[in-house]
C-alpha cells in the first residue's frame, strides 16, 4: 500500500468513527459520494456541509489549523446557490476536536500555499486555506453531551 493509499485509509477510518459524534450536533449526515457535486466535503444533510480532518498534533503546536483552499472554493459556490446552508470544519486533534464555520473574514484565515509529497515520490504545490486559532472553537463550545 502506498502513500496516498494509506492517507486515504487513515481519513475514512477516522471519518467512520466521528460520525456518530458529529450526527449529535449536525443530525444525521450523510457520508459524502465522491462522485458527486458534493465531493469536496466529507458529510452534508439538508442543512450542513461537514469536513473533517484528523491531526496528530496536539491544538496550539502552530498558529492555525489548515485545509485544501478547493474546499474553501467550493463552500463559496455552494453558500452562493443556498444562502441558508452552513459550512463547518473539525479538526480532531489529539487533545479533543476542534470547530471553523466558514466564512468570508478574511481576518480568521489566510492563504499559503504548502508542498507535500503526496504518495508520488516529489513535493506537490497545494493551496492552503490556514485558519487562526484565535477563531477556532473546541467541540464543546458548539456541542456538551
Amino acid at each position: 500500500m502506498n502513500k496516498v493509499q494509506r492517507d486515504l485509509k487513515f481519513g475514512k477510518e477516522a471519518e467512520k468513527r466521528v460520525k456518530p459524534i458529529l450526527d449529535k450536533l449536525f443530525g444525521n449526515l450523510i457520508f459524502t459520494d465522491r462522485y458527486n457535486d458534493k465531493e469536496n466535503f466529507d458529510f452534508y444533510n439538508k442543512h450542513y456541509y461537514v469536513e473533517h480532518k484528523q491531526r496528530n498534533i496536539r491544538f496550539g503546536r502552530y498558529d492555525s489549523l489548515y485545509f485544501d483552499k478547493v474546499k474553501y472554493t467550493r463552500y463559496l459556490q455552494l453558500k452562493q446557490q443556498n444562502p441558508k446552508l452552513r459550512f463547518f470544519i473539525v479538526w480532531s486533534c489529539l487533545d479533543d476536536r476542534y470547530m471553523w464555520e466558514f466564512n468570508e473574514n478574511k481576518d480568521e484565515f489566510y492563504e499559503q500555499v504548502n508542498t507535500f509529497d503526496r504518495g508520488r515520490g516529489y513535493d506537490q504545490a497545494t493551496p492552503m486555506i490556514h485558519v487562526r486559532n484565535e477563531y477556532i472553537s473546541p467541540y464543546s463550545d458548539f456541542y456538551s453531551e
